[in-house]
């Protein structure tokens, strides 16, 4: 009896000893297999972030290049249209000069040598209202250009004074300093004049101020306080690139130093770059109840109307008794709603 009870435990023990051995064996197995599947999981993460590094810097190189090609396809523009510009002068030029000369060549013995037609002249109405209590501000947004001397030189016939919101005009900078010279309010308006860069964020903008301050100092060694926003405080462009963002940028324009400005009297001249001197004239006389009159005009290479249009209008406002004024911090504001 007992030697059979001693060969079934032992038989008992056995068994367990094979299933103690078993379990090890399923234990070690599963870890092993556990361990490389924690392994690949971690390889396979690695992996993903890698692709989507690459993927972000890839797509961040793409962008960055798309950017650098526009700016010089802007730039190229812009130095086009100014050629252009220059070029269409010179046309013109030439053509009175010989339109001139055929004139006197096709003269017979005895007569008088024609002259060209001269062109028909705006003149100022024979009752014109008494806007003696009225300041007159003239504005002129996006020079220095190639038509600045020659709005200096009407500004200096009629003794006016005027207030420049300058931008960087490049090789017409140097006329910066004869705007100053000449007693004009030099003004800041923008150093690019690109809406996207410029209204993507308040730091931007401010960049973009003090870039623009910094080229009127080096050129002139004046230091201007007196801005206007690119499309005016107005202007809902700037929504396409930072929601609000004109709401932001007035609120701080005092706390840093800054007037801006807008106008209350559009010469149209915006509205294209061959609008009637008539038709300008005639938008300039439509003057608003408020004493402070604010006009913008354009001082650009395109602008070749604004510039026939100018006397008209400074004869209309001296006949009609208003006095001229150049913007500064204290002088009346004359701020647009903001829409954005």
């Amino acid at each position: 009896m007992t030697k059979k009870r001693i060969r079934i435990e032992r038989i008992i023990l056995l068994v367990l000893a094979a299933v103690i051995l078993c379990l090890s064996i399923a234990l070690a197995v599963t870890g092993s297999k556990y361990k490389a599947l924690k392994q690949n999981s971690a390889s396979a993460s690695e992996a993903l972030v890698s692709a989507q590094q690459a993927q972000e810097s890839l797509a961040g190189q793409k962008q960055q290049e798309a950017s650098s090609y526009q700016d010089a396809l802007n730039e190229q523009s812009a130095a086009y249209e100014s050629e252009k510009n220059e070029l269409n002068d010179k046309i013109s030029e030439l053509n009175k000069q010989i339109a001139l000369k055929k004139a006197t060549t096709t003269t017979k013995p005895g007569e008088t040598p024609a002259t060209p037609n001269p062109q028909p002249q705006p003149t100022v109405p024979s009752k014109v209202p008494d806007l003696s209590a009225k300041t007159i501000y003239l504005t002129f947004d996006d020079g220095p250009s190639s038509r600045t001397p020659e709005v200096l030189r009407i500004l200096k016939q009629y003794g006016v004074k005027a207030t420049f919101f300058v931008i960087n005009g490049g090789k017409y900078n140097k006329y910066m300093k004869d705007i100053v010279a000449d007693g004009h309010t030099i003004a800041l308006h923008s150093y690019s004049h690109d809406y996207k860069k410029i209204y993507s964020s308040e730091t931007a903008y401010f960049q973009d101020l003090q870039q623009i301050s910094d080229l009127v100092y080096n050129e002139t060694g004046v230091r201007s306080n007196v801005v206007r926003f690119p499309g005016g405080s107005s202007n809902t462009v700037s929504r396409k690139y930072n929601k609000g963002i004109m709401s932001r940028l007035t609120a701080q324009m005092a706390d840093k130093g800054y007037a801006y400005f807008d106008w209350n009297v559009s010469s149209g001249d915006a509205n294209g770059n061959s609008i009637p001197a008539a038709t300008l004239i005639n938008n300039c006389r439509k003057l608003p109840s408020k004493q402070t009159v604010v006009v913008l005009m354009h001082d650009a290479g395109a602008k070749k109307t604004t510039v026939a249009a100018l006397p008209a209008i400074i004869e209309y406002y001296k006949a009609a008794g208003c006095k001229f004024g150049t913007l500064s911090a204290s002088t009346p504001t004359v701020h647009q709603r903001v829409l954005n």
